[in-house]
């Protein structure tokens, strides 16, 4: 499935960003300064977050949690999802003291 793989630098367990996933949150969120950091990455390139950014992907996760945990429907149970596992990925890299890398498919 295409999308965007995120890891914490030099390790392999991985977390899929969805191609769908973005899709659905870059036409539901229209403020792309908060959410900017995650929705305008490169599909087919390479990124990499340093701690200070990890911190700002943990608060959008959380802002999109909330968010998106009002109304019951498909889409939204993915979102919630993925938030989970991406801000779980960040807090490990954060106490791990290492960078978390993406690359698209």
């Amino acid at each position: 499935m295409p999308g965007i793989t995120f890891n914490i630098k030099g390790e392999k367990k991985t977390i899929l960003f969805d191609e769908e996933i973005n899709k659905y949150l870059r036409k539901r969120e229209v403020d792309g300064r908060k959410s900017g950091i995650l929705l305008n990455l490169d599909p087919y390139g390479e990124c990499e977050f340093a701690s200070s950014e990890i911190q700002s992907l943990i608060l959008l996760c959380d802002e999109l949690k909330v968010k998106y945990n009002d109304e019951f429907n498909w889409e939204h149970g993915r979102v919630r999802k993925f938030c989970k596992k991406f801000k779980e990925l960040c807090v490990e890299a954060i106490e791990k003291k290492m960078n978390i890398e993406g690359s698209g498919d």
